[in-house]
C-alpha cells in the first residue's frame, strides 16, 4: 500500500478545510462591515427629513431638541403678544386686544384697565393715531422656574405731521396651558413688567422707511 497517497489526500483535505474556514471568516467580516455601514446609514436617515413644499421643491431638515423647539414657541408667543398689544389703530384695536388677552393671564386685566383709564380707543379715533412696534431683541431663560425672559422693542405712535417713539423693555414669566385655537402655543404670560425710555419725536420720512 502506498502511504504517500493517503498523506496527499490528508493534506488536500486540510487545505480545503483551511480555504473553507478562511472564506467563512471573510464572509463574516464582510457581512459585519456591511451591517455596520447599513446601520449607520439608517441612523443618519432618522436624523434628517425631507420636506416637500407646495411648489414641488424638496428641502432637507434636521430635527432639534424638544426643549429648543419649546423655547422658539415661547419667543414667538411673546412677539405675537407685543405685536397685538402695542401695535394698532382705531380699526384694529378691538381685535388686537381681544387676541392678546388670550395670550396672557390675570395680568392682562390690569393692562386692559390701564388702556381703559386713558380711553385708548377714543384717543385713536379723535387724534387719528397709529401705533407700530419694532422688536429689537428677545431672551427666554428656560432654566428658571417659572420660565422667564425679557424683550426689547420700540413703539411708535404717529400721525400725519410726525410721531413719537419710545423703547420698551418688558420682563415676563410664563406658564404652560392647554393648546387651543386662540392660543396655539399652549402658554400664557404670568407677569409683565415694563420700563419705558424717554419719548423721541420722529419725522414722517423716518416713519415711512
Amino acid at each position: 500500500m502506498d502511504l504517500t497517497k493517503f498523506k496527499t489526500v490528508d493534506e488536500t483535505i486540510k487545505v480545503t478545510m483551511i480555504v473553507a474556514i478562511s472564506c467563512c471568516v471573510i464572509l463574516a467580516l464582510a457581512f459585519t462591515v456591511a451591517f455596520i455601514f447599513q446601520y449607520r446609514k439608517i441612523d443618519e436617515a432618522y436624523t434628517k427629513a425631507l420636506v416637500l413644499d407646495t411648489s414641488g421643491k424638496v428641502y432637507e431638515t434636521t430635527p432639534i431638541a424638544a426643549s429648543d423647539m419649546r423655547k422658539y414657541e415661547y419667543e414667538d408667543h411673546i412677539k405675537t403678544f407685543v405685536s397685538k398689544w402695542y401695535a394698532f389703530d382705531e380699526s384694529t384695536y378691538d381685535n388686537n386686544i381681544k387676541s392678546a388677552l388670550n395670550l396672557i393671564g390675570n395680568r392682562g386685566k390690569e393692562l386692559l384697565s390701564e388702556y381703559n383709564d386713558i380711553n385708548m380707543h377714543n384717543s385713536l379715533i379723535q387724534k387719528n393715531i397709529i401705533y407700530s412696534v419694532t422688536i429689537k431683541d428677545i431672551h427666554v431663560e428656560m432654566r428658571s422656574v417659572p420660565v422667564s425672559g425679557e424683550i426689547l422693542f420700540t413703539q411708535t405712535g404717529y400721525r400725519a405731521r410726525g410721531g413719537v417713539s419710545r423703547d420698551v423693555l418688558a420682563k415676563f414669566t410664563l406658564y404652560d396651558v392647554s393648546r387651543s385655537r386662540e392660543n396655539s402655543h399652549g402658554v400664557k404670560i404670568e407677569s409683565w413688567e415694563v420700563n419705558y425710555s424717554e419719548p423721541k419725536e420722529t419725522a414722517v420720512e423716518n416713519l415711512k422707511e
